[in-house]
């Protein structure tokens, strides 16, 4: 490996790995134990399946097939999405491709939950062996890092975000080398490459089958992170670094377990830690610690992007999004989302008190996201007809038979807690849900209150009072007046000297170039059109983005009033479907959603919002105007001084 590529595989071994990487905290630990016996039999039996799972599930399906498709250069969940231009609803298998992308993203938001809590709590736990007078003390511990790190968030990780590579590659190093060296003072446990060790296992008894299954998954539930991360260090640096540093430290550290095992049956308590002579005890949990917390990091992160992603697309209500680094356009701060997570996660250790415990939940959240990426995945290889049709099938079959063979195992874990993924991702599946219905049916709503064509605005307005100055009016449509506008002459008589209508369309493309961001039409000479495209992935400073079209059609960008609308809707009096309960739960995100002022970033004083109210009552009128027949009031809220 030269060594200008060397800094690139070093970064990408602190942020796509940290999640994979961290498994042998627990994952052979867990499978030995579901598999009842120290024997070499079921030791080498687990130690197979986990091998060939590593290769089928990452090597396999991610490095080898999944990473070569992208959607300009961004992978994911949400990037397959858009890459099926799914975010503009259709009926049909388009809608049921949609559900299948939005229950994926949802089972992510819950394992980043889960994720933080067992990897520190695990790490932790290691002072058991090196005090076990600290044992009462694990989970306050545990408790005391997540705090600190959720409260890290804010300020953001890009400047000791340079450590992540190095310490990640020590740890990957001191994997191997343990691993390695308790491999080979009983090297039986090499003859566990033969996958007919772990085809013996499941064979000789089915009865244990699904329990040892589903624990050996934990092996590989960071592989989603590979493909999600991909924007960031593209195919190639990610192939690298799994290859020259994560495969082989995980193997030989998993092998190494098994061999410990093998030579005392009484190491399965902790055989990750006693791999490690005494006097190295203390540094390793150490490591370890730093390791999961650099894990969690990732993890955190990786939910942040996800959210601004479906914001961006429409899949999430609109929350206050923060940039931590201008280099990195995907290091994104959103305090709502740390919230829940810093919430949730620090419950969730109180709750379960161990990562053994914790083990029994974690798992299916991840293995139902594989399942929607291989559905996303192979439906965009169809679409792109960059194979024969027969061997895409075919590929879809294997990778989705892959996905399987763990998903069906995981789900016996619902009756010992993997009901708390599946809660935590419907929560977000509700939300999302109710997001894109309720926008829609706004959308609608708006459209029958009869809209005032563009070109038909300047006949339709009262002009007794001008203002002298220009208005720029964000708008949904490029071709209908904003319902604020016409609020605003109705209301107040009030019209300006010149209107520049605003539309931001958000492309199925990560980022746009500035060659075909905008898109400026002359109206007539007191209006002109303004259309802006930006990527999913982009931050959106309106201001800054069209100040070249204002200034291209005479405008001062400095001097203008920009009038924006601000819906206000109302809830349904009487919950009588499922409808009515998804306008209830978007009503209640409406009115907690940041303002399009604050997403935009416009300047405070020269910001006009006005507010509408929306009846989402299906007893009421499309335009919610009150029994007695009067128009609804709008609220006008002034510039900010």
């Amino acid at each position: 490996m030269s060594a200008r590529r060397m800094p690139l595989t070093i970064g990408a071994l602190g942020i796509v790995f940290g999640d994979i990487g961290t498994s042998p905290l627990y994952a052979f630990r867990e499978a030995a134990r579901a598999a009842e016996a120290a024997t070499d039999f079921a030791v080498l039996g687990v130690l197979s399946l986990m091998l060939w799972a590593i290769i089928l599930s990452v090597s396999l399906k991610y490095v080898t097939l999944v990473l070569r498709l992208d959607n300009d250069g961004e992978g994911g969940i949400l990037a397959l999405a858009t890459l099926l231009d799914l975010q503009h609803f259709t009926p049909g298998h388009r809608g049921l491709l949609l559900l299948v992308a939005l229950v994926g993203a949802a089972m992510l938001f819950g394992d980043g939950v889960i994720t933080p809590a067992i990897s520190v709590l695990s790490a932790v736990e290691g002072l058991e062996l090196v005090a076990p007078s600290l044992t009462e003390f694990v989970v306050p511990i545990t408790v005391a890092i997540l705090l600190v790190l959720y409260a890290a968030q804010r300020a953001g990780t890009h400047r000791i975000g340079v450590l992540f590579g190095p310490v990640m590659t020590l740890w990957f190093v001191v994997l191997g080398v343990l691993g390695l060296i308790a491999a080979v003072k009983n090297p039986i446990v090499f003859t566990a490459i033969n996958p007919l060790y772990g085809v013996e296992l499941i064979w000789s008894a089915p009865e244990k089958a699904i329990f040892v299954l589903a624990a050996v998954f934990l092996t590989i539930t960071g592989g989603e992170a590979l493909y999600a991360d991909l924007g960031q260090f593209g195919r190639k640096v990610i192939t690298r670094a799994w290859y020259c540093f994560a495969m082989p430290g995980l193997v030989l550290n998993y092998f190494g377990q098994g061999a410990l095992v093998l030579a005392d049956p009484t190491a399965l308590r902790n055989p990750f830690f006693l791999l490690a002579p005494n006097f190295l005890l203390l540094p390793l949990v150490i490591l370890s610690a730093l390791a999961t917390v650099i894990a969690s990091q990732a993890i955190i992160t990786g939910v942040f992007s996800l959210a601004k992603q479906a914001i961006e697309t429409s899949f999430l209500v609109p929350l206050a999004v923060k940039h931590t680094a201008e280099e990195y356009e995907s290091h994104v701060y959103i305090g709502t989302i740390n919230v829940l997570l810093a919430i949730l996660s620090i419950s969730t250790v109180f709750v379960f008190r161990s990562s053994d415990a914790l083990s029994h939940a974690y798992g299916i959240a991840v293995a139902t996201a594989m399942i929607t990426t291989t559905v996303l995945y192979v439906s965009a290889q169809f679409r792109l007809r960059r194979w024969p049709r027969p061997l895409t099938a075919l590929v879809g079959i294997v990778i989705l038979s892959i996905d399987m063979v763990f998903f069906l195992p995981n789900l016996g874990k619902i009756p010992t807690g993997g009901e708390l993924p599946l809660a935590l991702a419907g929560f977000a599946l509700l939300v999302m849900i109710s997001w894109r219905v309720g926008t829609r049916r706004m959308s609608e709503i708006l459209t029958r209150r009869g809209y005032v064509e563009i070109e038909e605005l300047e006949g339709s307005l009262r002009t007794s009072t001008v203002v002298h100055r220009t208005a720029v009016v964000l708008s949904r449509s490029s071709v209908r007046v904003p319902v604020a506008l016409s609020r605003l002459n109705q209301l107040l008589d009030v019209s300006f000297d010149r209107f520049v209508f605003v539309s931001v369309k958000v492309a199925g493309r990560p980022r746009i170039g500035p060659s075909e961001r905008l898109f400026v039409d002359t109206v007539s000479k007191r209006m002109s059109r303004v259309s802006l495209v930006v990527g999913y992935m982009q931050s959106v400073n309106l201001p800054a983005l069209i100040a070249p079209a204002l200034r291209e059609i005479g405008v001062d960008p400095g001097s203008v009033i920009y009038v924006v609308g601000h819906e206000r809707p109302l809830p349904p009096k009487r919950i009588r479907s499922v409808r009515d309960v998804l306008s209830f739960v978007f009503v209640v995100l409406m009115r907690n959603a940041a303002r399009a002022a604050d997403r935009f970033n416009l300047p405070h004083k020269r910001t006009l919002e006005v507010g509408y109210p929306i009846g989402f009552d299906a007893s009421r009128a499309p335009d919610a105007r009150p029994p007695s027949g009067r128009a609804n009031p709008a609220e006008v809220v002034l510039p900010r001084k």
